[in-house]
Formats: structure tokens, C-alpha cells, sequence
């Protein structure tokens, strides 16, 4: 099983690409890949470990743009993302250097980035377009707040430019699965947006208390596809003890998992295989996501959280786990991936990362989210050159996935002490099974927050809470989707 695991993502990406269940921008409508096919990037062959991707080609001509600026619209917190002064010894640091002389050598371009607050990225994106300024070739913004503005016809449609290639490895699945309409991407989800890796969602257990409750090697029950949330409350019943003995629950006692009560929480939506907006083979969106699917997830979660001992939560503080779980007495914890590289780079404890359990097991893979901060990539209907931006747009995410989320892996590893086949494997399938839903991206405030919603007022009546709240959220997402319809190419 650990063998077959070992090719994991980068074998099932090339068979996914070849299927015809695969959507993406050339796969089922008329684009450059259809109407000039010299200038379609074809799906490469991908190798079966990390270090091997170097070898991959990325179907990209030999061009030279002959000291060209290509200039990326960024967000201010994730500047180090974009460039990399100088060589330092740091393992992400030095392969985002090397990705971008890589590409600079190559195509004889510079590569640059004007960075600006999160909440001012896409205002200033749509002055550059109304005044029709080419001055940035790409932008890279918080996913709610880009999301939430691409109705305002700023935005350039990924499927009209060459050599962009969705069903590469480089590209996250639901950018093409989840977030094309019909013949439009306008937000994707690709690797040189680091923000979407490092902020996924995940689970960490401590190996030690794992041990001593007699859990199986949780990494083989993972790949045999048997983690799910019955396993979780079998493998939660009795870790509760008021360690302190002060009759109280509080931040010193045992616990099976802690969490927050916020998008932790709603992670688990997406990992039990529910989604608020379903693409249909037309790709048009179906949004009727209510069903007693999804009143049995709220009703799962809230018992979870209300009607066990099993877990410590906030409903005020994010990311409470960061908090409780360095201390060593909680069992499993809800985070980010970053945490590996950040509040838990100091434990004196060994732990495992792993999914979000599955609903069951005939459910069939692994499901998660991503924190709302991380990045969206969008092209601006300003651009001039199509050419020349899905070259090199192309080439940033492909060296993106070939040097970086390596490096990546690298540093998220070893601050548990190891890079190990299981544990890569495991960064492989957590990383595949991320949902960038197309109700979350585009819908705003929306029913992405439902779980947490609920949470917060110790209610599990979704039926309610969906009458109220579902019909103005559908007709907001609707003027967008009617938007989209009457998108055209000219600013």
C-alpha cells in the first residue's frame, strides 16, 4: 500500500488528465488550444517523487521576449511569495530565487511585483483596466476579496490565453472542476500562489498519545481509505480527563481533539464530500445544495462539538488548536499546513500530519479546504501581450510546482523530524483533495460560514437557518453568473 501511495497524486494527476471526465479550459470548448493547436501545451507524464519533477517538461516554446517586465499585482502579506532577493540558505526562500532566474534566463524577461493591502488589490487592479494601463500582468489576491469583485469586468478569462494548460499538475484540479463557467475561468488556483498549499487544512495527531490509546498506524489507515468520522469518535471515546483535577474543562485537560469553532469547523463540509455550488456538465452551476446530506453533516459536526467530551473549542478565537495542541494534551488537532513550519516547529513531541476524515468509506477520497487568505490568481483585460502573459504565467506556476512546493514539503517536514515516504505521500493526498468551491470563491459571505454560524449559537437547525439565509445569497451569486454570461474580451 505505502509503494502504491508513493506515486499518490503525480500517477493519479496523469490519469485524471487523459480522462475525459477531466474539465478544463481545452477539454470541452472552443480556445486557442482548439483553434491553434502549435500553441497547445499537451499534458506531460508525470514522474513518481518529488525530485523528479525537474525533468518534467512543461510543453512550453523556446521564446525570447527580449528583456520584457512581466509584473505581478500582489498581496503584501504574502510578498515573499513573489521574488527572492538573493540566495539565503532558506529552503522555500532559495527555490522561489531560483524558479524566477530560471524563467528570467530562459525567456529573457524581468519578473516584478507592486505589492498593496489585500482590500485595496482589486481596486487598484480595476483602475489599471478602466484606464487601459498594461502595467500588470498578472494579480495574486486574498480569494474572498477577488472573488467578491469579478463581476465588475476586470477580469481577463484564463481559457482565451495560449499556453495556459489547466490539466497540468501545476493547477490545482478544481480550477478547472470547480471554478470554470462554462468557458470562463477568471480566478485560478495554480502553484506559484504558494498561499494555497501552505494554507490548506489538515489534521495533526500526537504519535505519542496515539500510542498510548492504542491507535493503529493512523498513515496506514489513511491510505487504506478507513479514516473516517466514525473512526475519529471510536478513536475519541475516553481520552477526556480533567488532568488538573479543578472539576472545570479547561485548557490543561486531555482532550481528543481541539479546534475552533470557525473555519476549522467549516472544513468539514467540504471533507464529507458536500459542496454549496455543483458544476454541471453544461457548466452551468446547480446551487440547491440543501439535502438531508447536508443536515446530516450539521447535525454530525454539531454533536462533535456539543454533545461529546471529545473536543476543546473557541467560538471567539481562531485557530484555537495552535494554542492547546503544543502542549502535548490533545489527541488530534484542525489546522493549517503552516503550522508545521511555525507554532509547532518546537514541540518536543512527534506528530503525524493526516486528512480530515472522510463521511464513510464509500465516499471516494479525501476532502478539504483552504484558508480564505491564501491567494487567487487573475489576469487583468488590460494585458497586450496574450502571448507573451500565458508564457510566462504558464512557466511560473510549472517551475512553481517543480522547485518550490518541493522546498515546501521540505521545511513542512522536518520539523517533525523526518521526510518520509508515508509522510510525503500524506502531503501528496491532503494537497490533491483541496476544494476551491465556486459557491466559496464567488460567493462571499455565503454559506461557506454556515457550520461556524451555527456553532456559535449552539444551534444545529440548518433547516431554519437555510430558509433564511440561502435566497439571498442564490441571488447575488445569480448577477454574477449573469455577468460572467455577458463577459466579453474588450475592457
Amino acid at each position: 500500500m505505502l509503494k502504491q501511495r508513493l506515486v499518490s497524486l503525480l500517477l493519479m494527476l496523469t490519469l485524471a488528465a487523459s480522462s475525459a471526465s477531466l474539465l478544463s479550459c481545452s477539454g470541452d470548448t472552443e480556445s486557442p488550444a482548439d483553434t491553434a493547436p502549435e500553441t497547445a501545451a499537451t499534458v506531460t507524464e508525470v514522474p513518481d517523487s518529488l525530485e523528479a519533477r525537474m525533468n518534467v517538461s512543461d510543453g512550453l516554446p523556446e521564446k525570447t521576449f527580449e528583456g520584457r517586465t512581466f509584473t505581478i499585482l500582489g498581496s503584501d502579506i504574502h510578498a515573499s511569495n513573489y521574488l527572492a532577493e538573493e540566495l539565503e540558505g532558506e529552503p522555500v526562500n532559495d527555490a522561489i530565487f531560483e524558479r524566477n532566474a530560471a524563467i528570467s534566463e530562459r525567456f529573457d524577461v524581468n519578473l516584478a511585483a507592486i505589492l498593496c493591502p489585500d482590500l485595496e488589490i482589486a481596486t487598484q487592479a480595476k483602475t489599471a483596466v478602466k484606464a487601459g494601463d498594461d502595467i500588470y500582468q498578472m494579480m495574486a489576491g486574498h480569494i474572498v476579496w477577488v472573488g467578491m469583485s469579478a463581476g465588475e469586468n476586470y477580469m481577463y478569462n484564463w481559457c482565451d490565453l495560449p499556453y495556459v494548460n489547466f490539466q497540468q499538475p501545476w493547477w490545482a484540479d478544481s480550477t478547472a472542476n470547480d471554478l470554470q463557467y462554462k468557458d470562463k475561468v477568471f480566478v485560478a488556483i495554480g502553484d506559484f500562489a504558494l498561499s494555497a498549499l501552505s494554507s490548506t487544512y489538515c489534521m495533526f495527531y500526537n504519535k505519542v498519545m496515539a500510542d498510548s490509546y492504542n491507535l493503529p498506524d493512523m498513515y496506514a489507515l489513511v491510505s487504506e481509505g478507513g479514516w473516517t468520522i466514525d473512526r475519529q469518535y471510536e478513536f475519541s471515546e475516553g481520552v477526556y480527563t480533567d488532568t488538573n483535577g479543578d472539576g472545570k474543562r479547561d485548557l490543561y485537560d486531555t482532550y481528543a481533539l481541539s479546534t475552533d469553532a470557525k473555519s476549522n469547523a467549516n472544513t468539514y463540509l467540504w471533507a464529507f464530500g458536500k459542496k454549496i455550488a455543483v458544476r454541471q456538465e453544461d457548466g452551468t452551476f446547480d446551487l440547491e445544495f440543501y439535502d438531508d446530506k447536508l443536515v446530516s453533516v450539521i447535525e454530525r459536526v454539531y454533536s462533535l462539538f456539543y454533545e461529546t467530551d471529545h473536543v476543546y473549542f473557541d467560538t471567539i478565537n481562531h485557530q484555537v488548536g495552535a494554542t492547546i495542541f503544543p502542549l502535548g494534551n490533545t489527541l488530534f488537532t484542525n489546522g493549517n499546513l503552516i503550522w508545521a513550519t511555525s507554532v509547532l516547529r518546537d514541540v518536543e513531541f512527534d506528530y503525524g500530519i493526516i486528512p480530515y476524515p472522510k463521511w464513510d468509506e464509500a465516499q471516494p477520497k479525501y476532502y478539504t479546504s483552504v484558508d480564505g487568505s491564501h491567494e487567487g490568481l487573475v489576469v487583468l483585460k488590460s494585458i497586450q501581450e496574450h502571448e507573451f502573459v500565458g508564457i510566462i504565467s504558464e512557466a511560473l506556476n510549472a517551475e512553481s510546482w517543480k522547485r518550490v512546493v518541493p522546498a515546501y514539503y521540505d521545511i513542512s517536514l522536518k520539523y517533525k523530524g523526518a521526510r518520509d515516504e508515508q509522510s510525503v505521500a500524506m502531503l501528496d493526498l491532503i494537497v490533491e483533495g483541496r476544494i476551491f468551491d465556486f459557491g466559496y470563491v464567488y460567493g462571499g459571505t455565503s454559506p461557506a460560514f454556515w457550520i461556524q454560524n451555527l456553532l456559535e449559537l449552539n444551534s444545529k437547525d440548518i433547516t431554519s437557518y437555510y430558509r433564511k439565509n440561502f435566497t439571498p445569497f442564490s441571488k447575488n451569486l445569480e448577477r454574477l453568473l449573469v455577468s460572467f454570461d455577458r463577459y466579453t474580451s474588450n475592457p
